[in-house]
């Protein structure tokens, strides 16, 4: 396969914006621009609701104009009844070379499962970023941080991103006047002792206290809307047990190896897929749990099977190229198409 050229991505990012910008769709980036045009796994936006017609148009002229093969839409956070808890999902996919976005649009920030920031707040005093984009009030972006620090204490593997949440809220904390008014506003708790846990990276105690604020910010809900809480909470269960019963994302991919060799291969196909972002995780596992959290969070189990059940051959006449068309092929079918190149080179 011919080298990856760090452009596709990073040429897409610039254009997209660039099309929002002109085009006048209402929006912010949330998170995770510092090193614009990359973002990690995915661009986190709010976007108006009323311009998610030109987002997804917007996105559907970027896949044709860079040469992407496919765009497709992922509805499974979209089809929520509560418009605060819908996300709608766009994602890129290439394979000569592979490469892989994914454009995310929220219209709220939660917490409990209850709007902390809704869609006005959000784009409310949005800042014009001087690399050509929209970002969200720095006193909303830094106190959600503040709540992603709290959700990410303890857990193993987060160590590093909580340093650098913990980095950037400090160095924002220490140079604004006006962030403890935000984040008193929110009732989060006596705002030196959040300072302390965050300078000696006691990140259980910051975690206890935002907890006990935020349960004591979800009763004071309950008491003031009773009827619209009670709705938005079991609008929220709702959408867990339909995403837990369908894993729309995750699925299962039976595979015929014909030996450990190829089973080799195989993994290294997978490992080229995770690395270009295209999936999430993998796992041969037989463990019932590991395979459940990897469904869960969208990527694949494999079953080595024989040859009249499988999804896909792993043989000395497929190469490492076959291999990957064969899975990303199954991986794009699971969501509709906005844009398939293939069908029209076909």
């Amino acid at each position: 396969m011919p080298e990856q050229p760090p452009s596709l991505q990073d040429e897409t990012v610039r254009g997209f914006f660039a099309l929002m910008n002109r085009e006048g769709v209402d929006y912010a980036v949330l998170r995770n621009y510092e090193d614009f045009p990359r973002f990690g796994h995915d661009v986190d936006l709010v976007v108006r609701w009323r311009d998610i017609p030109k987002w997804r148009a917007i996105a559907r002229s970027c896949a044709q104009s860079y040469g992407w093969e496919v765009l497709t839409e992922c509805d499974h956070w979209a089809r929520s009844s509560t418009r605060e808890h819908t996300i709608q999902v766009l994602r890129f996919y290439s394979s000569h070379p592979l490469q892989y976005l994914q454009i995310d649009s929220f219209h709220s920030l939660v917490a409990l499962g209850f709007p902390l920031f809704d869609e006005d707040r959000l784009l409310e005093n949005r800042i014009m970023d001087d690399r050509g984009f929209y970002r969200i009030d720095a006193n909303v972006e830094n106190t959600f941080r503040l709540l992603q620090i709290a959700k990410l204490a303890g857990r193993h593997g987060a160590e590093a991103k909580l340093d650098r949440y913990k980095d950037r809220v400090l160095s924002y904390w220490d140079s604004s006047s006006d962030f403890g008014v935000s984040t008193c506003s929110l009732r989060l708790g006596r705002l030196s002792k959040l300072y302390d846990d965050l300078r000696s990276r006691d990140y259980l105690s910051l975690q206890r206290t935002i907890n006990r604020q935020k349960h004591l910010w979800l009763m004071k809900m309950l008491f003031s809307r009773p009827l619209h809480t009670a709705k938005m909470l079991f609008d929220r269960v709702m959408d867990y047990l339909r995403l837990f019963a369908l894993r729309p994302c995750g699925f299962d991919l039976y595979a015929f190896v014909s030996d450990e060799k190829q089973n080799a291969r195989l993994k290294d196909v997978l490992h080229r897929l995770t690395e270009a972002n295209a999936i999430t995780h993998y796992t041969f596992s037989k463990s019932f749990s590991e395979r459940r959290t990897v469904r869960e969070r969208g990527g694949i189990v494999i079953h080595r099977t024989s040859a009249d059940r499988a999804d896909i051959f792993v043989d000395d006449e497929k190469d490492e190229d076959n291999i990957l068309g064969q899975i990303l092929r199954l991986i794009i079918e699971r969501h509709q198409a906005i844009f398939d190149q293939r069908k029209v080179t076909n």
